[in-house]
């Protein structure tokens, strides 16, 4: 009966931990979709500006190079970047080369036991 119990418990704790990490991966899924959109955005408000500063602000009184809105249409927008790679890509490959282990920094003496270390407290 307590075996049955903690596989019970068991089961219920892994479905919650997936049901996290589907929560987790989806919300940066959409955070970087919602990125490329803005970023998306941006390039389209600099193209405006950049057309109106040529079609507005174009002296032809001035040589090319000295008309404000030339220099201020040669400025470059964003760089376009169409492809994006999930970054659990690896993890659901099961592809961990990727990924190190967290390291014991603590400044401590050499006989004393790191946070990391499994007796770490333990006296």
């Amino acid at each position: 009966v307590r075996v049955q119990e903690l596989e019970a418990l068991l089961n219920d704790l892994q479905g919650r931990h997936e049901r996290y990490q589907h929560d987790v991966r989806e919300h940066f899924e959409q955070t970087a979709s919602l990125v490329n959109e803005l970023t998306q955005r941006y390039r389209d408000v600099h193209e405006h500006l950049v057309q109106g500063a040529l079609t507005l602000c174009d002296d032809p009184k001035r040589q090319r190079e000295d008309n404000p809105a030339r220099a201020f249409a040669s400025l470059q927008g964003p760089a376009q970047s169409n492809t994006y790679v999930s970054p659990y890509t690896q993890l659901e490959e099961g592809d961990y080369s990727a990924y190190e282990p967290p390291r014991d920094y603590a400044t401590k003496s050499p006989s004393d036991k790191g946070t990391l270390d499994e007796r770490f407290g333990f006296k």
